[in-house]
């Protein structure tokens, strides 16, 4: 029997990077799947190429309504729901001095207050099966001094690891886990950024040991959070990172 043979799942952030790979792993470990994102099209071809399927879910995380939707049709489609991953999350690429309202506000809503709500929305059905709930943060969070340039992401992703921790106080019947991660190469983490400053500030970071010399591939970290679904310890905090050195 796979590890986690019938568990029913919804991954939020599913259409790209870590959540896509994450897909992929779940369903090869016998989870039964509910993907969110709001690009359903990526979203289709990932159930296409998942083991089993999955029931595609739109979700735009900014919107209180779409969470909300976005719970109950997988808890329909799935009979239930045993895991919450939530993977969704944006890195505005600011210095602070050029972060206007609507630039904290998106970095906020997406990284945290959406995270929130789909929590909230979740959470009956998560308590109900005595289940797991796991958020993507990043070891950028935890850096000192911090990165220079991802100002907002990392002010937010801080937010989001004391999130989980508060969730877990009030809801001791379910289990959070916050996992922060590395760097990890194929994502669209960098979207929108400009290239010539984005790579000035990525070189930096890596003279400066942020990268630990390399990237991991998304799949690496989708194996680390099956790992974790599958043990029976509850584990409040995990980090993963890449190997240093070389392969």
């Amino acid at each position: 029997m796979k590890r986690l043979s019938d568990r029913r799942i919804l991954v939020v952030g599913a259409s790209s990077g870590i959540g896509r790979a994450t897909a992929g792993v779940l369903a090869g470990e016998g989870a039964r799947l509910a993907v969110a994102a709001r690009r359903v099209e990526r979203l289709e071809q990932v159930a296409q190429e998942v083991a089993g399927g999955a029931v595609v879910v739109p979700c735009d995380v900014r919107d209180p309504e779409a969470c909300a939707a976005a719970v109950a049709q997988a808890v329909r489609g799935l009979g239930g729901l045993d895991a919450l991953v939530y993977v969704t999350g944006i890195a505005p690429f600011r210095p602070l001095v050029e972060a206007d309202a609507e630039v904290w506000r998106s970095a906020l809503e997406v990284n945290v207050i959406g995270a929130s709500l789909v929590t909230r929305a979740a959470l009956p059905h998560l308590a109900e099966s005595r289940g797991r709930a796991l958020y993507v943060s990043s070891i950028a969070a935890l850096d000192h001094p911090p990165r220079r340039g991802l100002s907002l992401y990392v002010t937010s992703k801080a937010a989001l690891d004391k999130l989980v921790a508060l969730w877990q106080v009030e809801h001791p019947e379910v289990s959070f886990t916050r996992v922060s991660v590395g760097d990890t190469g194929s994502t669209e983490m960098g979207a929108g950024w400009d290239a010539e400053r984005g790579g000035e500030l990525i070189r930096e970071w890596n003279a400066k040991g942020f990268m630990f010399g390399r990237a991991m591939r998304p799949e690496s970290v989708g194996r680390h959070l099956a790992d974790l679904l599958a043990g029976e310890e509850a584990v409040p905090v995990s980090i993963v990172v890449p190997r240093s050195g070389r392969d």
